[in-house]
């Protein structure tokens, strides 16, 4: 489920928790996405399976088997047709949800380590990985872009017009790219990352970058001067996962403590 706030209000006040939730799997998940009208979702984790759900039954509608150890995310692409996994196996790998399959249609191996965060544009699959790149596949022509960061990169995401990508690493930074150029723009600090995979993203307008970091904490930042307009605390334990919804002012934040916690402005 997409999630979502301005950062603008909530980077001055903070936001208010309108709601908490635990959750548990049979295995430890990594990651999990669901369609645009909520009612299919994907999820992954530490058994090397992609299981694609059907939300109203509950139910498993099929298992996607292929990687060789745990898998770190899951994306949809636009039409939610097909789901391409990042694995600790060091590699990206598409499946196709319409057919009866449980084989990948696609497998990206470029990588030297783990791959830890996938994006997704109508013709390119964009892979994060700890060997410190980033790597853009244009699957139309085959060609492939690599940026060196220089320290692993636990997560990635893109900004809402497309034109930069933002990365997090393990040296407790967050990076942001230019997608045409690879030009580095700006680093992010103040947070702590650098032993977990925790998620960071843009917020609704692309004016703020947020994160979470492994006190508990969530930061904003404002994206031109890279200054932290506010943190504060939204978990007991390492905030791993940060997501905003397109337009509406709220905000889902999950955490090793085992909750999922929803904010309003």
């Amino acid at each position: 489920m997409e999630t979502g706030t301005t950062a603008s209000a909530a980077a001055r006040t903070g936001p208010s928790a309108c709601g908490t939730l635990t959750v548990g799997f049979r295995s430890r998940p990594t990651n999990l996405m669901a369609v645009r009208d909520n009612s299919k979702l994907v999820s992954c984790g530490g058994d090397r399976q992609i299981f694609y759900w059907d939300v109203s039954t509950g139910r498993v509608i099929r298992k996607f088997r292929g990687h060789d150890s745990e898998v770190n995310a899951v994306k949809f692409n636009e039409y939610s047709s097909v789901v391409v996994s990042a694995g600790y196996d060091q590699s990206l790998r598409a499946w196709d949800c319409r057919s009866h399959s449980t084989e990948p249609i696609q497998i990206i191996d470029a990588f030297s380590d783990s791959v830890m965060s996938v994006c997704l544009t109508k013709t390119e699959i964009i892979g994060g990985s700890v060997d410190g790149t980033v790597r853009t596949f244009d699957i139309r022509i085959g060609r492939e872009i690599s940026d060196d960061l220089g320290q692993p990169v636990n997560c990635i995401s893109l900004s809402n017009d497309g034109n930069c990508i933002l990365a997090g690493c393990l040296d407790s930074t967050i990076r942001l790219l230019d997608r045409s150029t690879g030009e580095l723009l700006q680093e992010y600090k103040g947070h702590t990352c650098k032993s977990f995979k925790m998620d960071c993203c843009l917020t609704n307008t692309d004016a703020h970058v947020t994160g979470g970091s492994e006190d508990g904490f969530i930061y904003f930042w404002d994206l031109v001067d890279a200054s932290v307009i506010s943190s504060f605390r939204v978990h007991t334990s390492v905030v791993t996962s940060v997501s905003y919804h397109p337009k509406d002012n709220c905000m889902i934040t999950a955490s090793v403590d085992g909750t999922i916690r929803v904010w309003k402005t």
